[in-house]
């Protein structure tokens, strides 16, 4: 017997719910009006209450330094115009100040002349990294005597906590200019004590502002550096509520903002860190708020992250000329806690009014609402995507009926909708992804055939067939007979987002319907409709057309429900494909723009060859045969498709740190060479010794000596002087061994001298100058020898913040200097052309990789290709660098790529330092560096055992370096 079905309009008919509810409703907003008036009232005065403290706070702690300003700047004791007139014991009447005030790190004052002299705190973090401070010192005191733009000398002393003087350092600093600095300027314009805006403080890592002020009777700027801290902990001092904001704001632009137990100090051209402030930080809402709220008695309205905020504008003046505003606010709902518990009281006494009626309401609202309390909770599993079956009782009210049958509905379609999709979001083969979806779409949709549609590559105006598919296995699909369509049909005009609109139904190309009557889908002389939707991607462009054939016409719901599934479908297919197609051409972009700096490293020097491409396919084939092997120590090791990409990647870039290596130092064929070889220099001083040699016998026979005897004595000078410069021209190439014999000839050849006459000062350049280091100048004409290591050969380091940190993270030894041009330092070099200097810019390049490569925003799967490319000069012996890694902290990714490097170099033919080693020699010495645990001993016999040290011998080496390896003796 059916049941009847009763409107939900019969059963909300209840006048007396209403009447109750707006009884209630009005007393309550009496009530709570009521209650927020005296709530504001409470809150104006504990703002003010505030307001006072925090003047008083604030005020006495910078009392002190105002104070101090007021004295330095009227003193004629400071009333000086270059910083050498300030004695040392001046300057440390300020570090005595410095000890007592724990608001302020440096007190320093900028000259007309452009001195600065200034006294410093030291702290754990400033002594090493920006003062070189001994350990013990607590001050520094710093003079700068402003000489040229380039050239100033600092002078530091430093002090104990006993103010006595512990060390006194002089050097050269280019860095520092006063009349640059931003305190200054403000200084030479401020007669008055005035702030910087707020910045932080690198040497202390903390937010700081600076006061300067104008020396009264001189251009003397005096500056002090603050820790405004002070401020913060003076904000955050109170009995204001968590949520409250605290503003305080300076004439300059600058301010503090506290709120939620955190600080944040910024100045109005800055954008704001914490994105919940970001609106407030914006200086014109800001302004805006306090521009029309100045009145400090009264508490004004405005609008903050999406709630209502009640505030409050005060002046505060706690520093010389130096007038601030501070604005309170809280919000609407923290003030008004209280006026909600009283209306909760309120609430409560009124609703036990209506306890009589509770009985009825609620028989009469469990009767009405059992079914929807069950929908609710189908729905709550729906949003959770739980989309598994309930059993219900059908209602018999017409509308929750209705309801729960659209509810079983849905629920069907978004379980198919989403093990489609589930299905399909791991699939990474294009065909499959649009095989499987016509496959569950023409489940889903009830359709007898599914096809697809792709635009051709050759002609934007035309779809090529790509699927067929049907549900009925004995039908053999055969994509080739379907005919192509053009993309004019059937969109006349494609929008850029397509909607149900767009849904083609009843719609049919004649040869498509001849097609599927053809294949046995559809039969004889049937009609044939078509569901067709274009795919489009996110620019409007048509990628092809999604379609499905039924033997019936649909029409009313079912239509409607099959074309949205069927747009939802068509939305997931064309973002599929499309981001598919990106990401190929995404990696393609990768693999080219590598394979670009590669090369690019390759060409910077000619000397380097082909070695970035040679060692990636060296390291593929030794990464091949480890893959392969069944061997213990291989077992582990197995590389999916990402995985070789991840080794590709850092076997192609594992040397993009030579882009920051000089080319001179990577070509430097000879021990002199350094931007051309300077044994040139050298033979010209010997050509010198060999004229002076020649005037000195023509003077003497002149003279009356025996002219056969002083001829034979020239021959002999001009013979030795002939052998010596060939041993030297001899020690200038690579291949000669210098051993301790060498060495004192070296020195005993440097001895002999020759006649300078012309100043070596013309023609150089501010910087080559600069090298020339000279305390008195010199008188020419000059004796010099012709071999020297002179204090210009000597190239200083250039630190930075990346040098900084290499030195933290990395455990390279660095030298002294940057380079040593020195003629008899790198004469002396034992092995090869390049000196201890050149060798750590040269290992350096892998730092500079590591460094690169960390800075790539790279995917999760190639998160390890920094530590792949840069792990290549490791040692398993743990005396490898940039890290000096031991042998379990080194991945058999990298011991790959360090074999691959070592023999590539070994065998390569276009090194200019070196001749190629043959094949013999290359597997002999890896062999050595096999026992010494340089590379990885397993890897080494895999090498030779898999054939491929013979593989790449026959395809890069030249043929007189294949000569025969008997690899038996190293297996």
């Amino acid at each position: 017997m059916q049941k009847i079905k009763l409107s939900l309009t019969n059963y909300t008919a209840i006048a007396f719910s209403v009447f109750l509810f707006i009884t209630i409703s009005i007393l309550i907003s009496i009530s709570y009006s009521r209650m927020s008036e005296m709530a504001q009232d409470t809150v104006s005065q504990q703002f003010q209450r505030y307001v006072d403290d925090i003047y008083t706070s604030v005020s006495d702690k910078y009392r002190p330094i105002t104070q101090i300003f007021g004295y330095l700047s009227t003193s004629s004791d400071w009333d000086n115009e270059k910083a050498s007139d300030i004695n040392l014991i001046k300057a440390i009447d300020l570090t005595r100040y410095l000890a007592k005030d724990t608001l302020t790190n440096s007190i320093y004052m900028g000259f007309p002349n452009g001195d600065l002299l200034g006294a410093h705190k030291l702290s754990s973090k400033t002594k090493q990294y920006y003062y070189d401070a001994p350990a013990h010192a607590k001050f520094v005191i710093e003079t700068l005597i402003y000489k040229e733009a380039d050239v100033n000398e600092l002078t530091r002393v430093y002090l104990s906590n006993k103010f006595n003087v512990i060390d006194t350092t002089v050097t050269k600093n280019d860095s520092l200019n006063v009349f640059e600095r931003t305190w200054y300027k403000i200084g030479v314009q401020s007669p008055n004590l005035a702030p910087t805006p707020i910045y932080k403080d690198l040497r202390t890592n903390e937010d700081s502002l600076t006061l300067v002020q104008k020396h009264q009777f001189s251009g003397v700027v005096i500056a002090a550096d603050l820790n405004i801290r002070t401020i913060v902990d003076s904000l955050k001092a109170s009995d204001l509520s968590d949520d409250a904001i605290r503003v305080l704001f300076g004439d300059k632009g600058q301010f503090v903002v506290y709120h939620n137990n955190n600080s944040h100090f910024s100045n109005f051209n800055d954008s704001a860190k914490n994105e919940d402030l970001n609106s407030l930080f914006k200086r014109e809402n800001f302004k805006v708020i306090i521009k029309h709220n100045l009145d400090k008695n009264k508490l004004f309205s405005f609008n903050f992250q999406d709630k209502e905020w009640f505030g409050q504008s005060h002046a505060i003046s706690f520093m010389q000329n130096n007038n601030a505003r501070l604005l309170i606010a809280v919000p609407k709902n923290s003030i008004l806690g209280s006026s909600k518990r009283m209306l909760q009281d309120t609430m409560l006494t009124l609703i036990s009014v209506g306890i009589l009626f509770i009985p009825l309401s609620w028989l009469f609202a469990r009767v009405l609402t059992r079914p929807l309390r069950t929908l609710s909770e189908q729905i709550k599993q729906v949003t959770a995507l739980d989309v598994s079956e309930i059993e219900t009782t059908q209602s018999n009210i017409k509308e929750i009926a209705e309801l729960q049958q659209s509810t079983s509905k849905m629920r069907t379609t978004l379980d198919d909708f989403l093990r489609l999709l589930t299905m399909l979001s791991n699939e990474q083969d294009i065909h499959s992804l649009l095989e499987k979806t016509c496959d569950k779409a023409s489940i889903m949709l009830d359709a007898d055939s599914a096809f697809v549609y792709l635009k051709s590559e050759e002609d934007d105006n035309i779809l090529e067939p790509y699927i067929l598919h049907t549900q009925n296995d004995s039908i053999k699909t055969d994509i080739s007979q379907c005919p192509s369509l053009s993309t004019q049909w059937p969109y006349e005009k494609l929008r850029n987002n397509v909607n149900v609109k767009d849904i083609q139904f009843n719609l049919i190309h004649p040869m498509l319907k001849t097609a599927l009557i053809k294949a046995g889908i559809h039969p004889e002389n049937s009609n044939v409709y078509t569901l067709t939707i274009p795919l489009v991607d996110r620019s409007g462009n048509i990628l092809g057309l999604l379609g499905f054939s039924y033997d019936e016409c649909l029409d009313g719901e079912e239509l409607t429900h099959v074309m949205g599934v069927a747009k939802t479908l068509s939305d997931f297919v064309s973002l599929s494909f499309e981001s598919q197609n990106l990401m190929a051409k995404q990696k393609e972009l990768l693999n080219s723009f590598i394979k670009l700096i590669a090369g690019a490293i390759d060409t910077k020097s000619p000397y380097t060859g082909a070695h970035c491409q040679r060692v990636p396919e060296l390291a593929s084939m030794l990464a091949a045969e480890a893959s392969k092997s069944t061997k213990t120590q291989f077992s582990k090791f197995n590389l999916d498709s990402k995985g070789w990409e991840q080794l590709n990647i850092a076997a192609w870039l594992h040397d993009c740190g030579k882009v920051t290596t000089p080319e001179y130092i990577i070509d430097k064929a000879t021990k002199l060479e350094t931007i051309y070889n300077r044994i040139n220099e050298i033979r010209m001083r010997f050509e010198v010794l060999i004229r002076d040699a020649q005037i000195q016998a023509l003077t003497a026979i002149s003279q009356g000596e025996c002219a056969k005897q002083t001829n034979n004595i020239l021959a002999e000078n001009i013979a030795q002087i002939e052998d010596d410069f060939a041993f030297i021209a001899k020690c200038n190439l690579g291949e000669h061994m210098i051993n301790d014999e060498a060495v004192d000839r070296i020195k005993s050849i440097s001895q002999q001298t020759w006649l300078r006459f012309l100043d070596d000062e013309l023609g150089l350049s501010p910087a080559e100058r600069a090298q020339k280091t000279r305390a008195t100048p010199v008188t020419l004409p000059i004796m010099e020898p012709v071999l020297s290591d002179r204090a210009e050969h000597l190239i200083s380091h250039i630190d930075n913040s990346l040098e900084l940190e290499a030195h933290l993270r990395f455990n390279m030894k660095r030298p002294l200097q940057r380079n040593n041009l020195g003629e008899l330092h790198n004469l002396m070099i034992q092995r090869g052309t390049i000196n201890a200097e050149e060798r750590y810019v040269i290992n350096h390049h892998v730092i500079q990789t590591i460094t690169m490569l960390e800075q790539l925003p790279l995917p999760a799967h190639l998160s390890r290709v920094p530590e792949i490319a840069g792990g290549h000069h490791e040692q398993l012996n743990g005396r490898g660098y940039p890290r000096g890694y031991q042998e379990d902290e080194i991945s058999l990714e990298a011991r790959i790529l360090a074999i691959a490097d070592v023999f590539e170099a070994l065998t390569a033919s276009d090194r200019p330092y070196k001749t190629a080693k043959s094949l013999s020699q290359s597997i002999k010495i890896l062999s050595f560096m096999s026992k010494d645990r340089h590379i990885d001993s397993d890897l080494f016999k895999l090498f030779l055992s898999s054939g491929i040290y013979l593989d790449y011998a026959q395809q890069y080496l030249k043929p007189e370096q294949i000569d025969h390896v008997d690899i038996t003796e190293y297996l």
